[in-house]
């Protein structure tokens, strides 16, 4: 357990990778809020959670925004004071579209939601950790990203950007005490992909409550000398 209680800040914490790293961080005795964009989010954490659901805050923010992703670190920081885990967890996936086929704004909807979401809400607390010389960082990349795949373009292109920024802005900050770092997960145990997928071997798949004990660890001081690397989470999947 941690020596103190943080305040933590997980953008897609509603959803199910999300609502586990919420609870990973909660039994630590942290603070935790989840950002959310729309209401129906937040009726769902609420139905599938309701025994943590009063001891998270829920923050809006539209993260694919400059504005609004500022406004809400300001508003996070007001009711704080301080922010010390980033846990950028939003992202979406498109696949099976050949890059022939591709319209441009599905590529532009997950280079938004996967790539800039993480951009901006790490220069949005950056200056924060950076003043005060402490701050942890985790960033969802994919194995998708390690390498690209056919019907994939897009969402290789995004999740590998994801990792490839986590290593730039680690070497940027790593001398004011910031740790930033990166999952890799691939299919996980959850209902939508055991829906998807019914022929599958479900005991190969990782458990979200696995992959959130790595963020959490990664957002502990016992990672300290871990920074800028892309933890590969796909188990044997």
């Amino acid at each position: 357990m941690e020596n103190k209680k943080r305040n933590v800040l997980i953008t897609g914490g509603t959803g199910i990778l999300g609502s586990a790293v919420t609870k990973a961080f909660l039994s630590q005795g942290d603070n935790v809020v989840v950002s959310y964009l729309f209401d129906s989010e937040v009726d769902r954490f609420k139905e599938h959670n309701s025994d943590i659901f009063n001891k998270v805050t829920f923050l809006y923010a539209n993260v694919t925004e400059q504005e609004d992703v500022q406004k809400t670190i300001e508003s996070f920081l007001t009711d704080f004071s301080q922010l010390d885990v980033l846990v950028n967890i939003v992202g979406g996936f498109v696949g099976g579209i050949p890059t022939a086929e591709l319209e441009e704004d599905r590529w532009d909807f997950l280079m938004n939601l996967n790539l800039k979401s993480v951009f901006l809400c790490c220069k949005a607390v950056i200056p924060h950790m950076t003043e005060r010389r402490s701050g942890k960082i985790v960033n969802v990349s994919a194995r998708a990203g390690l390498k690209g795949e056919a019907g994939m373009s897009a969402y290789c292109v995004s999740k590998g950007g994801v990792r490839t920024f986590t290593e730039s802005l680690a070497a940027e900050v790593m001398d004011f005490g910031i740790n930033v770092n990166c999952i890799m997960p691939s299919i996980m145990d959850t209902p939508m992909n055991r829906e998807a997928m019914p022929d599958e071997d479900y005991s190969r798949w990782v458990k979200t409550d696995e992959v959130a004990d790595v963020i959490y660890f990664l957002a502990s001081d016992k990672a300290s000398i871990i920074n800028g690397a892309a933890i590969p989470v796909y188990g044997r999947a």
